[in-house]
């Protein structure tokens, strides 16, 4: 009874080992990638939260159905059959998860360190240039939209009229969401947007590869579990 219980926790962990693997490699090598291609940083912005926020869903509960699996197996496996490779996969699927965290992998999206004080001191003062043109590029932006805003309500009660006056607050205020509405897709950044999105890419690179490698330790180690009693056995011949 005990060994179809650890052999059902190994079935388990590996069948969700293997889910973990495929989930982390697919979105290494073909989602994350895809939403670099998107025409705005808007969709992609939004494509991005929405995806993160379910795959880490995801690759949480796997690696936490499949690690726990393992180490229960290795557990509660009799001490004769009690093999090291399950908990060493276990903590290669726990592993995998802490690679990834920020505490732990922040040169997963730091860039490189600069070359000498001179060039830290003249990128800072690029970045502070770029920062101001930046905030200075919106505000007119800002001031051109309200004075379009005006424009657009003055034009609209000299055309319409006093009798028509309703009407004209109700196109000025829904032409003034419809700006609200452009200004904040045009807050977004895509250079934001591109450096979120290849962080992630590069965490998940690292995950799919230690979990790949936890996935053919297990795969190894079962195989082994299934050919050593075929071996063990004797065979003796009388002349």
């Amino acid at each position: 009874m005990a060994a179809r219980g650890v052999s059902l926790l190994k079935f388990v962990g590996t069948v969700s080992l293997g889910l973990l693997t495929g989930l982390s490699y697919t979105l290494s090598t073909l989602t994350i990638p895809a939403l670099l291609t998107l025409p705005s940083a808007d969709a992609a912005s939004r494509a991005f939260d929405a995806l993160t926020i379910t795959a880490k869903r995801h690759l949480s509960t796997l690696s936490t159905v499949s690690g726990t699996a393992f180490y229960l197996a290795f557990f509660f496996s009799p001490r004769p059959f009690r093999h090291p490779y399950l908990l060493y996969t276990s903590l290669l699927i726990f592993g995998s998860q802490v690679a990834v965290s920020d505490l732990v992998a922040p040169y997963l999206y730091l860039g490189p360190a600069p070359a000498s004080s001179s060039s830290s001191s003249s990128s800072a003062a690029a970045a502070a240039a770029a920062a101001a043109a930046a905030r200075k590029q919106q505000a007119q932006l800002k001031k051109d939209r309200a004075a379009a805003r005006a424009r657009a309500m003055e034009a609209s009660y000299e055309v319409l009229g006093a009798g028509s006056d309703a009407h004209s607050e109700g196109a000025g205020s829904a032409s003034g969401e419809e700006l609200d509405v452009e200004e904040e897709h045009a807050s977004v950044n895509g250079e934001e947007v591109r450096v979120k999105v290849e962080e992630f890419l590069k965490k998940q690179i690292v995950q799919s590869a230690v979990a790949g490698l936890g996935f053919l330790l297990a795969v190894v180690g079962i195989w082994g579990d299934g050919v050593a009693p075929v071996f063990a056995q004797s065979v003796v011949i009388e002349v």
